[in-house]
């Protein structure tokens, strides 16, 4: 049998089609974020039944939700696990219930800085090695650097899978801690170093990975920048009646719409989590950045929207 990738809403979306069924509908029960012990609950509701899943976030819980619906269609024989099968669904969860397959996720990495500091050794560097899979599966790599020391874990999550290199770090240091603590001079006995070439390219890329095509005149000084968008407009050969109902709408699809109609686009990148910070950069020449916070993602890029628009009202008109 060739490699299955579906995972468990997959797999069970594919069988209500195949039955010609209502496609799954999952819904939120409770949330709980903003801590070190997250918790999402789901119901989805699928061929006539419905279950609940929870985990650390909403793509588990609603994953451990797929997976025990399909358990419960599979005892009603509507499911055979032969003709449509699962993925193994192995990440680990912040929370877990009585009977859950699932493990608590450690919490190690306030520990091992603990450690570093306590015996005098060099801090933990966290590095993303690897982001693959498809948006619904992700699977992110870490490595854990203290000294000549590595560790490297892999979790469908980026925080599960720092928890898991800092719990092996840790491991490996009280195996080697004498040999380590004598290799390396004590914090206090050394001076403040420049940074490194490497830490500086690092710094350069995260810039770049950032703030790609976002000034595209760079000899635009920023005090011109409510000329910008009037610059734009006469090339493009607009006037404010062009943007009226846009303005007035306020959505996403609007501001795409304003900026396209004048040459331009726009970019946003989650910068924070927990509260979510986001930031929507408009690439004109002049830096155009406006940035939105709240709860969830969809509540700070509304705030980060609503900003851009009170700024573009105000300079489209000048």
């Amino acid at each position: 049998m060739a490699k299955n990738t579906k995972t468990p809403a997959m797999v069970l979306q594919e069988l209500t089609v195949k039955l010609a069924l209502a496609p799954p509908t999952y819904e939120i029960t409770n949330c709980r974020s903003g801590t070190h012990d997250n918790r999402f609950d789901y119901v989805v509701r699928a061929a006539g039944i419905e279950a609940f899943g929870t985990g650390s976030s909403k793509q588990i819980a609603k994953h451990d939700a797929a997976q025990n619906a399909l358990a419960k269609l599979k005892d009603l024989n509507i499911y055979n696990p032969s003709e449509i099968p699962v993925q193994e669904f192995k990440v680990a969860t912040s929370y877990a219930p009585p009977g859950s397959p699932f493990k608590r996720s450690p919490n190690c990495i306030g520990p091992l800085k603990d450690m570093c500091a306590e015996n005098k050794i060099p801090d933990p560097i966290f590095t993303l090695r690897s982001d693959v899979g498809p948006p619904h599966c992700r699977e992110f790599t870490y490595e854990c650097k203290v000294a000549s020391i590595t560790t490297v874990a892999t979790a469908n999550t980026k925080k599960m899978a720092k928890q898991i290199a800092a719990q092996e770090m840790m491991t490996k240091i009280k195996d080697v801690l004498p040999e380590l603590v004598e290799n390396y001079p004590r914090k206090e006995d050394t001076l403040l170093a420049l940074p490194s070439i490497e830490s500086t390219e690092k710094a350069i890329g995260r810039y770049e990975e950032m703030f790609d095509d976002v000034v595209i005149d760079k000899t635009v000084k920023v005090s011109d920048f409510a000329n910008c968008f009037k610059k734009q407009m006469n090339e493009y050969e607009k006037t404010i009646d062009d943007f009226e109902e846009d303005l007035k709408e306020r959505t996403v699809e609007a501001l795409a719409r304003i900026l396209d109609k004048i040459g331009l686009k726009f970019t946003s990148r989650v910068i924070q989590d927990k509260p979510t910070v986001i930031c929507l950069v408009v690439n004109s020449d002049s830096p155009f950045t406006t940035i939105g916070f709240g709860k969830t993602d969809q509540e700070a890029f509304g705030m980060a929207v609503s900003n851009a628009f009170e700024i573009l009202d105000l300079y489209l008109r000048l």
